[in-house]
């Protein structure tokens, strides 16, 4: 089995607490038998999701009020071509957004740079001010999974 690479892009905020790229790393896949898997990213978390309620949450209609709540989302987004071409929707939220590029090609935009993402990358905003953009002509896919977060750490700038 041929091992893999993938790129992924962490999004937090630098000295002076505006968003930029933390790390663009390439992180190779592990090979266990005729599987293989990379983790991009693994982090602390201090609840467990429920597995044991009989409540079904598939297929809920995603709500912007859900990023301050005490729930997770498991989502897969379609930007259309010329998405945020004027303006890419600059926000902020607690949450951690793990996100994997299925097709296409996006823009993140972040307070100090853009860097743009293809089918294969995947990243992590970690409650940074962020926005999208696809300038592309074709549609772009994502898979985004959120979780809520505690809020990122501003440094003080140094002087």
């Amino acid at each position: 089995m041929e091992i893999t690479r993938h790129r992924c892009v962490v999004a937090g905020l630098g000295k002076d607490g505006r968003s930029r790229v933390v790390s663009d790393e390439s992180v190779e896949a592990q090979a266990l038998g005729p599987i293989s898997i990379a983790q991009p990213w693994v982090g602390s978390i201090a609840c467990r999701a429920d597995n044991a309620s009989a409540e079904g949450r598939s297929g809920v209609p995603f709500r912007f009020e859900q990023l301050s709540e005490p729930v997770y989302g498991f989502m897969i987004a379609e930007y259309a071509p010329g998405l945020g071409r004027d303006d890419p929707g600059m926000h902020f939220t607690d949450t951690a957004d793990h996100f994997y590029v299925l097709e296409g090609e996006v823009v993140l935009v972040l307070e100090q740079e853009e860097v743009v993402l293809r089918a294969g990358d995947c990243g992590v905003c970690r409650g940074v001010t962020h926005g999208w953009r696809n300038l592309s002509d074709a549609p772009a896919r994502l898979i985004t999974f959120v979780l809520p977060a505690t809020r990122a750490a501003r440094e003080e700038p140094s002087s």
